[in-house]
């Protein structure tokens, strides 16, 4: 653990190099969410720890987990993966300078924190480590304005949610860091 960053309000930008459940919480508050709102049902939370865990067999691939931690609580996570791209069929002609960005979420939406973290503290992080570009996908229709906003869409797909009930658009961006 390593604090890489502190907010206004007394947040703490803390990156991970090791995975531990709890750091998936506001993914699990997000999916609860769905379900108390019938909102679909495809589960982030199960999808984003099996990620996780295809990752650790993958030589030559790594990730980090970052959180915003307030008063002792996760308050959003997101998952930074790099390496070799390749091997998770990114088919990109410069992938050694780019990474992923997999699996964003904020517990308190609409704050602005999402905006900051990224723009102010993971941006410049990667940056400062050689990298240019942040590959992004999404099936969060709702941010798809934001990632347009700071990047360029690149991909249209739609995938079934996991019963099969909803077919959810899917969109990738790519954000250069300047």
């Amino acid at each position: 653990m390593k604090i890489i960053g502190t907010g206004d309000e007394g947040e703490n930008f803390v990156i991970y190099k090791a995975f531990d459940s709890r750091l998936f919480s506001p993914i699990g508050k997000y999916v609860n969410w769905k379900l108390e709102n019938s909102w679909d049902d495809y589960n982030e939370l199960y999808h984003a720890i099996n990620y996780i865990e295809s990752l650790k067999n993958l030589e030559g691939i790594w990730y980090e987990i970052h959180t915003i931690e307030k008063d002792g609580d996760i308050k959003g996570v997101v998952t930074i993966v790099g390496g070799d791209l390749n091997k998770l069929r990114v088919d990109k002609a410069d992938a050694k300078n780019t990474i992923l960005l997999k699996y964003f979420h904020i517990i308190e939406k609409g704050k602005g924190y999402g905006s900051y973290w990224l723009k102010s503290v993971i941006m410049p992080y990667y940056y400062d480590q050689g990298f240019r570009e942040i590959l992004i996908s999404s099936s969060h229709p709702k941010s798809f304005n934001f990632y347009n906003k700071i990047g360029e869409e690149v991909d249209t797909y739609y995938k079934t949610s996991d019963n099969g009930l909803y077919e959810r658009i899917s969109k990738t961006f790519v954000v250069r860091m300047q």
